[in-house]
């Protein structure tokens, strides 16, 4: 009788210290959300050992609570709540939509609490330990501009499928929208060079490939302190500057020879002494062909000065005869009456996306008169090219 007594009492104890140390090894997090009422809250992320691992509650009266491990380093987590806050629509036969953005926060060491609104989630308060703390004062200083966006969005989209009266002219709207983008964009980069200790510079970094040149981009995340440069937020970063060291400004270009869509052989190098932008572009790519518009208007403006643009096309033909059609149908849909290139075409002797390290479209590279880089960017979201355009030619 003693003996299992004994037994007993050692399993009470095990059990209570199994009980201490989950909630010493792990953290909650609590929170607000009107409007939540008896729905369910989910989080989920990559632990510290790279373990994708989910977690579920469900509220009572607005009111959630998750317990999640700490973790040995910060890492980024992802909640979203069970109410419907996608955009969606069925047109001819087929759903069409978007999915509502969920709330981006970091599992940490110390407990973190939320409140908001459900049906805008990723725009709760987020507070906790100082990661979270620091990464919710980037968040409140974009708050208006990112939540204004997102209403123009859903009031476009709910326009476009369910009959819902526009706000304003489609044309104001999406210029209200990227007049905010750049403010959101100019907000991030500054965020990111006064707190170069956050883990949410490295955070935001990892998502900003696309608003920074190839150099911009080096020099702010060597401007990084070195406290988060090993975190695996980091390793996208590296490998995408590692990729992009090579058409940084004063490299070299890489030469090439082809024949453009006339049959004219067009060699790089016979462009010394004229500044050249290399338009990585695709058919099939929507923003590259959004970009056209403006590409057009800088080629009226400078090509009096001596400026050209090569169009480098991707296209994804499944013969030349497909990548062909393709690409002449799209050069004269956009009017862009300057020289182009097709990828496939000689492919099997030089493939210029490789060369060049393409790993998004539009890429464009600008060179400069003495034939070395002078900026490469992704995306068409700044307004670098015009800038440097303006300094070569003084106008």
């Amino acid at each position: 009788m003693k003996t299992l007594k004994n037994w007993c009492t050692g399993i009470a104890m095990l059990l209570v210290s199994q009980a201490l140390y989950a909630q010493q090894d792990s953290i909650h997090i609590s929170g607000s959300l009107k409007g939540l009422k008896e729905n369910s809250v989910r989080v989920s992320f990559a632990d510290d050992a790279g373990q994708n691992i989910f977690f579920k509650a469900t509220a009572v009266n607005d009111v959630f609570t998750i317990t999640v491990p700490k973790q040995k380093v910060p890492v980024v987590a992802r909640m979203d709540v069970g109410i419907k806050r996608d955009l969606s629509a069925i047109v001819d036969g087929k759903s069409v939509g978007n999915p509502a953005p969920p709330l981006d926060l970091f599992i940490y060491n110390q407990d973190i609490n939320l409140t908001g609104d459900a049906l805008l989630v990723q725009f709760a308060d987020v507070k906790g330990d100082q990661e979270n703390n620091i990464f919710n004062s980037y968040k409140q200083s974009v708050r208006a501009e990112e939540r204004r966006t997102y209403l123009i969005y859903n009031n476009l989209f709910n326009a476009q499928y369910h009959g819902e009266k526009l706000e304003a002219t489609t044309e104001m709207l999406q210029e209200e929208a990227g007049v905010n983008f750049k403010k959101i964009r100019d907000k991030q980069k500054s965020f990111v060079a006064q707190h170069p200790e956050a883990f949410a510079s490295v955070f935001l970094l990892s998502r900003m490939q696309n608003i920074y040149t190839a150099d911009g981009y080096t020099q702010a995340f060597n401007g990084l302190a070195a406290k988060y440069k090993d975190h695996p937020m980091a390793s996208g970063i590296k490998s995408y500057l590692k990729k992009v060291s090579n058409s940084l400004a004063g490299s070299p270009t890489v030469n090439f020879e082809r024949k453009d869509k006339a049959g004219k052989l067009i060699r790089l190098a016979d462009y010394k002494g004229k500044a050249v932008l290399l338009d990585f572009w695709g058919s099939w790519c929507g923003p590259c062909r959004a970009s056209h518009p403006h590409l057009k208007a800088l080629y009226e403006q400078y090509k009096k000065d001596g400026f050209e643009i090569i169009g480098i096309a991707q296209e994804r033909g499944k013969s030349l005869t497909e990548a062909q059609a393709a690409w002449t149908k799209a050069i004269a849909e956009d009017g862009i009456n300057w020289v182009h290139i097709l990828n496939m075409d000689g492919i099997e002797k030089q493939d210029l996306v490789k060369d060049y390290n393409v790993m998004a479209f539009p890429t464009k590279i600008l060179v400069g008169k003495d034939g070395k880089v002078l900026l490469r960017i992704t995306a068409s979201a700044t307004d670098d090219i015009d800038q440097a355009l303006a300094k070569i030619y003084g106008h």
